[in-house]
Parts: structure tokens; C-alpha cells; sequence
């Protein structure tokens, strides 16, 4: 059992889920993505509008696909803010962090 929580409303729902449909992507998706013993997470920029601090990582879900996620931490809880496929520059910061830590 993890101890991750997230923060889901219907703005970033919307956004995941609907703003998208070619990316297929669910609530239960998106979270097995950070359970990813994997998972690589990085800083990427503040939020301009809120101040927030945002981060992006890589990882792979339940579909056996690597996902690019961008995330704030809210309250101790993740709250993803968007999901795809991972490119090929997210793929190989994924696999060379794995290599980095055999």
C-alpha cells in the first residue's frame, strides 16, 4: 500500500480526460504513473499566474507505456496537471536514471 495522495477536481479531470481523449488518459492512469518504482521527477518552472512551483517526471503506468507528467504538490498532495505519451528525450532521461542507479 502507497502513501501518495492526489488532489482531483474538475479543472484538471477536464483537462487530463477530456481536454485530450486522443491521449486515453484516466484518473487511475495518471496516478499508477508516479507508483512507478522508476519514476524519475524533475523541477520545471513556476507557475507564473499561481506561483506554484511545477514539476515534470516520467514514468510508466499501467498501459506499459511511459508517460510524461506535469504535477504541483499541493498540501502534501500531488495534483497532476497534464499526462502524455513520453518523447524520445523523456524516454531516455527515464532509461539512463535507471542505468544511473543499478
Amino acid at each position: 500500500m502507497n502513501n501518495i495522495e492526489f488532489e482531483w477536481d474538475r479543472g484538471n479531470l477536464n483537462h487530463i480526460m477530456n481536454d485530450h481523449p486522443e491521449r486515453q488518459n484516466t484518473a487511475e492512469e495518471v496516478e499508477s504513473v508516479f507508483l512507478d518504482p522508476n519514476f524519475v521527477s524533475d523541477l520545471n518552472k513556476i507557475d507564473t499566474n499561481t506561483g506554484e512551483q511545477r514539476y515534470c517526471g516520467v514514468g510508466i503506468g499501467n498501459d506499459k507505456d511511459e508517460k510524461f507528467v506535469i504535477f504541483v504538490i499541493r498540501e502534501g498532495k500531488i495534483r497532476p496537471i497534464s499526462c502524455r505519451r513520453a518523447n524520445k528525450n523523456d524516454r531516455i532521461k527515464y532509461y539512463e536514471n535507471i542505468i544511473k542507479n543499478l
